[in-house]
């Protein structure tokens, strides 16, 4: 028995006001596409709150997103200069160690961290990266869509996707009214496995947990983002501190809190004078990373429906936002996105249901 409720049709829907839905719902809007963001909460609820948001054009060429990440850093330059008050820093990243290469290495950087207790021997300094405050960067996003005509439904959860009898996607359930669309993305961060298994596809998105360490310091402690095989690191101007840790299966407050004290003692002896480090919180954070660690971005193959899910969000998302608003607005494939293409994974295609209301 199907139940009949208001519809309202729309062109375009985007699931998620995360940085990723946001920076889709804003590009889409500038170029005078009808879009409609939909969020069950407020900007960046979900995994974008507990980004530590190191915008990076590194990775190598094997890397995660590479092709994608090398365009990150121009991006967002460009959404700083359309956006005020994006929230961006361009502190520069000093790195080192195995895990970070050595190309471009510079001698002992103490000019560039002086603060640094055990300096390496070589380290490569990235003047052009940064870091973005996620949840800002999401709000002004958010904002700026809807002065460009987007619609925001926030506080609206999405309980299924709505498939025709014939047809692809053509709208989604919010309960007590549909929203009819000739485009659908979902971008709901780890939420969108649910979302597209509800007509017949499968994204797989294992669970990926890390633990996000804030920390306090008498502000000037950390100068740029500093990253290395042991800790990574950057300080906002009001003296906190992110540390983003690997997740050994923290259940509960005590056992978050242990890992925060470990990254306070971390901090403390990486760096001189750091006595007064206090720690403010540790959560858990849980990434949207595909099986094989790339992004999905673009058309499923099905009619209507298209994916945006990325790890690292953040970096990606204005990358990602003008790339999908793109192909949305014109006829032209964005090669950009070839390797990305969600329809990788139909091999694991379930069978399609049409669904009604």
């Amino acid at each position: 028995m199907s139940i009949m409720r208001p519809w309202e049709m729309h062109d375009t829907v985007v699931i998620g006001a995360g940085v990723i839905g946001a920076s889709i719902g804003y590009h889409l809007a500038a170029r005078g596409a009808a879009v409609t963001v939909v969020d069950a909460g407020l900007p960046a609820s979900g995994a974008t709150r507990h980004s530590f948001a190191w915008i990076s054009s590194t990775g190598g060429a094997d890397g995660p997103a590479f092709g994608l990440r090398d365009l990150s850093v121009q991006d967002w330059r460009r959404l700083g200069e359309e956006i005020p008050g994006l929230g961006l820093v361009w502190s520069g990243a000093l790195t080192w160690g195995e895990e970070f290469g050595r190309a471009g290495a510079i001698e002992p950087p103490i000019d560039v961290e002086p603060r640094l207790a055990d300096l390496p021997s070589s380290a490569r300094f990235s003047p052009d990266e940064g870091w973005i405050d996620p949840v800002r960067a999401s709000e002004r996003l958010i904002e700026a869509a809807r002065h460009r005509g987007a619609q925001i439904r926030l506080g609206a959860p999405v309980l299924r996707l709505i498939r025709g009898e014939v047809a692809g996607v053509i709208g989604v359930d919010l309960g007590n009214v549909v929203l009819g669309a000739t485009n659908v993305i979902v971008a709901a961060g780890t939420g969108s496995a649910a979302l597209c298994s509800s007509v017949g596809v499968s994204l797989p998105l294992p669970a990926a947990p890390a633990v996000m360490v804030r920390l306090w310091a008498e502000p000037g402690l950390i100068g740029h983002i500093v990253a290395n095989d042991e800790f990574e690191a950057r300080q906002s101007p009001d003296g906190t501190i992110l540390m983003p840790r690997g997740y050994a299966g923290e259940d509960s407050t005590e056992s978050l809190l242990a890992t925060g004290e470990t990254a306070r003692r971390l901090l403390i002896d990486s760096f001189e004078g750091a006595d007064d480090v206090r720690l403010l919180s540790a959560e858990v954070g849980w990434r949207p990373m595909t099986s094989d660690g790339e992004p999905a971005v673009g058309a499923t193959r099905i009619p209507g429906l298209h994916v945006a899910v990325a790890h690292p969000g953040v970096c990606l998302a204005a990358t990602i936002g003008r790339l999908v608003a793109d192909e949305l607005t014109t006829p032209v494939a964005a090669p950009e996105l070839a390797r990305f293409r969600p329809t990788r994974f139909d091999g694991r295609l379930r069978a399609p249901q049409a669904s009604t209301v």
